[in-house]
């Protein structure tokens, strides 16, 4: 499993850059979004997880089908078959396309061509016991040899799991500000969480606490906004050796800007971040912002 210290593609101010479910001009989260992003300038893919009723995984954000997979009438991917998923077709845009959606063992085989850039890969789902994160980390070792991979999740207790059998490997904490409720999904459940919610405090005693948890290499994966509501976050992190990577649900123009007010507050960049579009065109944002070339 991959480190932070994966040599850099984008040349983005010594940032990693990965593209946020694979090329956005692909269906997300596709074979072709992969492909796509791996040949790209990015750095590395993001991408998202979940087990089919058999426990086989596959790649899919959304906790239900029906928005960029189709398979009948919507329903919880959890309880499709693999059988399901090969008749399945993904939407780009919102249209439908001829594409299947890909099984992990897919991904797999497209990350292990490209040794130079990481697979980062999210756990999506609530997973009720160790066992089926274990098997996840021995089916991606196997299927990347090369290594430069590593996983991610909104959950601690599912990389908690995963550091039982990896003592090595990188190991992020998604951290969710829950003033992007809507982002998820828009209704009035969403709207009302949002409204009442307040940023995550992510200060140094908190960071001691996941180290104590979860330990060593780990980072936190944040949102701008959650970046500007706690000014030394960079700083604080880079006491507690986490790394940093961040994205912006508000897309990658606000994520510059707030990577460029975190360095103008503390000298520090982010280890990485999450974006939707071009690699090369957000680093320019980037360097604008900050002053840095």
């Amino acid at each position: 499993m991959a480190t932070t210290a994966t040599p850099l593609q984008a040349a983005c101010l010594g940032m990693q850059i990965h593209a946020h479910r694979g090329s956005a001009e692909d269906p997300e989260n596709s074979g072709s979004a992969l492909r796509s992003g791996y040949a790209g300038k990015w750095d590395g893919v993001e991408t998202d997880m979940q087990q089919l009723s058999d426990g086989t995984w596959v790649l899919h954000h959304d906790l239900r089908t029906g928005r960029s997979v189709l398979a009948g009438a919507p329903r919880p991917v959890a309880q499709l078959s693999s059988a399901d998923w090969r008749a399945a077709r993904m939407t780009l845009h919102g249209k439908p396309t001829s594409e299947a959606p890909p099984f992990l063992s897919d991904a797999l085989a497209i990350a292990s061509l490209y040794p130079g850039k990481t697979l980062n890969a999210e756990i999506k789902e609530v997973v009720g016991n160790c066992t089926p994160i274990q098997g996840l980390v021995a089916q991606m070792r196997q299927g990347i040899s090369h290594g430069n991979w590593f996983l991610t999740s909104g959950l601690l207790q599912n990389l908690r799991c995963a550091r039982t059998v990896d003592s090595q490997g990188y190991m992020g904490l998604i951290v969710f500000d829950g003033r992007n409720a809507e982002a998820a999904a828009s209704n009035r459940w969403t709207k009302m969480i949002a409204r009442h919610a307040k940023a995550p405090v992510l200060d140094r005693a908190w960071m001691t606490r996941l180290v104590s948890e979860l330990g060593l290499p780990a980072g936190i994966h944040v949102d701008a906004r959650t970046m500007d509501a706690n000014p030394d976050l960079l700083t604080d992190a880079a006491a507690a050796r986490l790394a940093v990577f961040a994205y912006a649900v508000q897309g990658d123009a606000a994520l510059a800007d707030a990577i460029g007010r975190a360095h103008a507050r503390t000298g520090k960049m982010p280890s990485g971040a999450v974006v939707d579009g071009s690699a090369d065109a957000f680093c320019r944002r980037v360097a604008q912002v900050t002053g840095l070339h």
